[in-house]
C-alpha cells in the first residue's frame, strides 16, 4: 500500500482509539456501552449543555443520544433539567450515581492513554497534540467557512 493521506492516518487512528477504549472499557466492568460512556465522560467534560448541542459534539444523531440518555438517566448517572433560557430545551447534568461510574471510565482511559504513547516521549507526545489540535482548527475553520 502506498504511503496513507493524512485524513486516513487520523481516520485509522480515531478508529483504533475507539477499539482500545471499548476493549479497556469491558475490562473496568463499568455497566455501560462504549456510546453510553462516551456520552457520560463528555457531559462531565462539557456540563450544562443541552441535548441538541451534545449530539453535535459527540458526532452522533439527537435521537440516537436520546436513547443513550435515556439508560443513562435510568441508572441514575445523568438529569435532564428544563433550560432556564428555553424551557423546552433539556440541560444535562451528572447525576448523583455518575462518580463511581465516571472512576470506571478513567482508568480505561488511562489505559488506552497510556498505549496511545507508549514509547513515545513527553516533547513528542506534545508535538503530536499540537499538530492535532491544528488540523481539528482547520477543519473547524473550513467547516465554519463553508
Amino acid at each position: 500500500m502506498a504511503d496513507p493521506t493524512l485524513g486516513f492516518l487520523v481516520a485509522d487512528v480515531g478508529r483504533l482509539i475507539r477499539q482500545r477504549f471499548e476493549a479497556a472499557l469491558s475490562g473496568v466492568d463499568c455497566g455501560l456501552t462504549a456510546a453510553e460512556a462516551r456520552t457520560l465522560n463528555m457531559v462531565r467534560q462539557l456540563p450544562d449543555q443541552r441535548q441538541a448541542a451534545l449530539a453535535g459534539m459527540l458526532g452522533i444523531e439527537p435521537m440516537t443520544l436520546v436513547g443513550h440518555l435515556d439508560r443513562l438517566e435510568q441508572a441514575g448517572l445523568i438529569c435532564r433539567v428544563a433550560d432556564p433560557q428555553d424551557r423546552r430545551a433539556k440541560i444535562i447534568v451528572l447525576g448523583k450515581a455518575a462518580q463511581s461510574v465516571l472512576a470506571k471510565i478513567d482508568e480505561a482511559l488511562h489505559q488506552v492513554r497510556a498505549e496511545i504513547s507508549e514509547g513515545m516521549s513527553p516533547e513528542e507526545t506534545a508535538a503530536a497534540m499540537r499538530v492535532l489540535a491544528r488540523v481539528r482548527d482547520n477543519l473547524a475553520e473550513a467547516a465554519d467557512r463553508a
